[in-house]
């Protein structure tokens, strides 16, 4: 394991509103936005597999026209830490979503794992890996379910 450096109480709230922002957009219909959070260099991974910018931008703007699906994250247990002029992240989450049966249990739970850069003052995504813990086959569903509606990234 490397050496653990904490960032400090300042760091940590403002990568936590970073992160807060993009699951607000994700939930409140603001996907199209999503890719705005990112350095230029920004990359996501998920269950429909890596996406730049760009391609963020155009599965934003797919998902922001789903107005049918409803879903909410929820996230605990934030790991932040120095490594070097960049921060790693490590964030538990669960989501629900109103396509998922029963709609009362998690469709997805796991982790983000993140990088974070500072760029014109304000933190962004470098990467962001999003790993399914349990529920994997749910959320390898609703990434078919997406892929069926035109929509080829997450």
């Amino acid at each position: 394991m490397s050496e653990y450096r904490p960032v400090d109480a300042t760091t940590r709230v403002e990568i936590e509103q970073l992160i807060a922002e993009m699951l607000y957009r994700l939930d409140h219909n603001g996907a199209d936005t999503t890719w705005e959070l990112y350095t230029d260099d920004g990359v996501s991974v998920g269950p429909l597999g890596e996406m730049d910018r760009d391609a963020m931008k155009a599965w934003g703007a797919e998902r922001a026209k789903q107005t049918d699906v409803v879903g909410r994250h929820f996230i605990g247990g934030v790991r932040l830490v120095w490594d070097g002029d960049e921060v790693d992240g490590t964030v538990q989450y669960l989501t629900f979503r109103d396509t998922s049966e029963p709609q009362t249990q998690p469709a997805s739970v796991g982790e983000f794992r993140e990088r974070y850069r500072r760029v014109d003052g304000q933190w962004r995504f470098v990467r962001r890996r999003i790993v399914p813990i349990f529920g994997g086959k749910a959320a390898a569903a609703h990434a078919a379910r997406l892929a069926g509606r035109g929509s080829t990234v997450q």
